[in-house]
């Protein structure tokens, strides 16, 4: 997620604390009692404890020992962020600090720069290890975390996952954060824990880089969560899932104290690694510190790379932590069951409203009987609110037409029979995993050959859709390895960075723009040169789908392609044309079919592109996948077929 400042009401404050404008030293008594303290850490190995090390964030891979916080304040030792020790030691002595020494901050309680109220689940953890005696080390009472702590009043915590949106590249994958509960069972009162970054007006190519390089600060903050369900649910039209964990006042506790520390601090953020799924995966790691949830995320293989539903299936994976899974639907999905379920001469009078002038009068005095009309008003008031969040209507204008529906509605004595949007039979975390690997057998014209694939992520049209965005394919570093029989060699076949597709269906109530979205190498059969070499291509295409009944959608789009290599013209070539297809979706059974033309600037690689391709499930990871692709050019026909087992990690 990004996060442009002042966007947003942040409790937490993000600035550089600083512990104590001068040193201080301890008395003989207190440095006694630093000694023996000292001791019973070292004794007791706290250092190297799994809570210690959640607390700093810290991990051990690839021979990097270090913590994933990049503030200087987070640490209490100039060592802090490399070595558990020294923090450990620096953190115990430096709860000795008398309040006079220091630092102040304009508007803050005195104590508020004091290291135990900067850190109190460190305070809290080391005090319930260790035998503090008050007379040698007073506790302080910190009244900004007392206060913090009352605001929240946190007695239960979600895990709260968004879908994809496919309006922003960083939100692909979806969204998580935290939700803390009050006594009150008011979800939409309560507040929300959030880590992103702070991108300011950039976009384009600066955005780009700079998130997967780490070039922005993430920080973490608190607001409330209605907030959250406005921005996702209301505004991005994205379906929220609510996982209610199972933690104990204690680890609650802990949580908080936490969120506390970290929320004077940041990070360097990734958009593929440390991002807003893992560093809150992190921090939840502090609370229930027994197993170490981001360990999986660092592989051997296409390493350092962290989906936001990957987070939440490590969540889940621990024992009886998950108390109940709520959905909460989108305005968009609300407004789609709606208009479903209406019949046909109650869509025909929505219609007249739908559009200006709204036709309101004609639905009350319609043959329709008081609970349909109830049902039109209701659905057509809901597509107002949804128009003016969407910015397709003026505020004056949404207020005025609500205000015309609302009356008739509430004159109505017969409510609304449009039901509640059922919760999908499977969750995202049931979905199928987000890596995939492949063995397929084939002929390209009289060659055999095998292929092997690597997907590290995440989705294509021939996968299972359970727990996915429907139409939506979204791939990156997709890796294809082939051999063939005749030559007796292995080469690389295709390198995706990026391929997504979005067949978003339109109907009366809805206009998406569907699009597609391709970047990478590849081997390609130069036209007249009967030799096949690399070559960069791109390609980007728009259009629209439509939908022929809930297994089908069918869909048009014009594209533009562009190819750069060895033996091509001048090097590079472009190309655009356009493409017809259809997607179909039975359930274990998944088709996929199009024809395309495609002009180039070089005559001799004009082609028809025909392809189709299917795809079978045997159970949720495993799965059958087979295609056909012809192409029709003016140099060089291609037939390629091939079959394979998939295998999704």
């Amino acid at each position: 997620m990004r996060i442009a400042l002042g966007s947003l009401m942040i409790w937490l404050c993000f600035n550089a604390s600083v512990v104590a404008a001068e040193p201080f030293s301890l008395t003989k008594d207190q440095e006694d009692y630093f000694s023996v303290l000292k001791q019973q850490a070292l004794e007791k190995k706290l250092d190297t404890a799994p809570q210690w090390r959640a607390f700093m964030h810290f991990h051990d891979r690839f021979g990097s020992k270090e913590s994933t916080i990049d503030s200087k304040t987070f640490f209490l030792s100039a060592q802090g962020k490399t070595d558990l020790k020294a923090e450990l030691l620096s953190t115990l002595r430096a709860f000795f600090m008398p309040v006079d020494k220091v630092d102040p901050v304009e508007g803050k309680d005195k104590t508020y720069n004091h290291p135990q109220c900067l850190f109190p689940a460190r305070y809290a953890w080391l005090k319930k290890n260790l035998d503090f005696d008050p007379n040698k080390l007073p506790e302080i009472k910190c009244k900004d975390f007392q206060d913090f702590q009352t605001a929240l009043d946190t007695q239960r915590v979600a895990l709260i996952f968004t879908s994809a949106y496919m309006g922003n590249p960083a939100s692909f994958f979806g969204h998580t954060l935290l939700r803390l509960d009050s006594k009150d069972d008011t979800p939409l009162l309560s507040h929300a824990l959030n880590y992103g970054a702070i991108t300011g007006s950039d976009g384009g190519l600066a955005f780009i880089f700079k998130g997967v390089f780490g070039g922005y600060n993430g920080i973490f903050s608190v607001y409330p969560y209605y907030d959250t369900v406005n921005l996702y649910n209301n505004m991005e039209n994205r379906d929220i899932w609510e996982y209610r964990l199972n933690l104990t006042d204690e680890e609650i506790n802990r949580l908080v104290a936490h969120i506390w520390e970290l929320g004077h601090n940041s990070a360097n953020y990734y958009f593929f690694s440390e991002n807003c799924s893992y560093m809150l995966l992190e921090t939840l790691n502090a609370a229930i510190p027994d197993q170490d949830l981001t360990e999986t995320f660092y592989r051997p293989f296409f390493s350092d790379y962290t989906i936001p539903v990957d987070t939440v299936r490590t969540v889940l994976k621990q024992k009886n932590i998950l108390k109940e899974a709520v959905y909460r639907p989108s305005r968009q999905t609300k407004l789609k069951y709606a208009y479903d379920f209406l019949s046909d001469e109650e869509k025909e009078q929505l219609h007249k409203l739908l559009k200006a002038p709204r036709q309101i009068d004609a639905v009350v005095n319609s043959n329709l009987d008081e609970r349909q009309k109830a049902n039109v008003l209701v659905t057509a008031y809901e597509y107002i609110q949804y128009a003016f969040i969407a910015g397709d209507i003026p505020l004056d204008e949404m207020r005025r037409d609500s205000i015309k529906i609302l009356k008739p509605l509430s004159a109505i004595k017969e409510k609304s029979t449009i039901t509640k949007v059922p919760t999908p039979a499977k969750r995202p975390d049931e979905g199928h995993l987000s890596g995939t690997i492949g063995l397929y057998g084939g002929r390209r014209n009289h060659q055999n050959f095998i292929d092997f694939l690597i997907r590290p992520a995440y989705h294509t049209l021939i996968d299972e859709t359970a727990g996915f965005l429907p139409y939506g394919s979204i791939t990156y570093l997709d890796t294809v390895l082939r051999w063939y029989e005749n030559d007796n060699d292995l080469r690389l076949q295709k390198f995706s960075f990026v391929d997504i597709v979005s067949l978003a269906p339109r109907d009366k109530m809805f206009k998406p723009f569907s699009f597609k979205l391709n970047a990478g190498f590849k081997s390609y059969l130069f036209p007249e040169k009967n030799k096949e070499g690399y070559v960069f291509y791109a390609g980007f295409g728009g259009g629209w789908s439509v939908q022929l009944n809930d297994q089908i959608i069918t869909y048009f789009m014009t594209n533009i392609y562009g190819k750069a290599g060895g033996y091509l013209p001048h090097d590079a070539m472009a190309g655009a044309g356009f493409q017809a297809g259809f997607a179909a979706d039975f359930g274990a059974v998944r088709l996929t079919g199009d024809i395309e033309k495609i002009f180039y600037t070089e005559n001799a690689a004009d082609l028809w592109r025909y392809q189709t391709s299917t795809g079978i499930s045997l159970t949720r990871d495993w799965g059958l996948e087979a295609s056909f692709i012809f192409e029709d050019s003016r140099y060089k026909d291609i037939r390629e077929g091939r079959i394979g087992l998939i295998y999704h990690f």
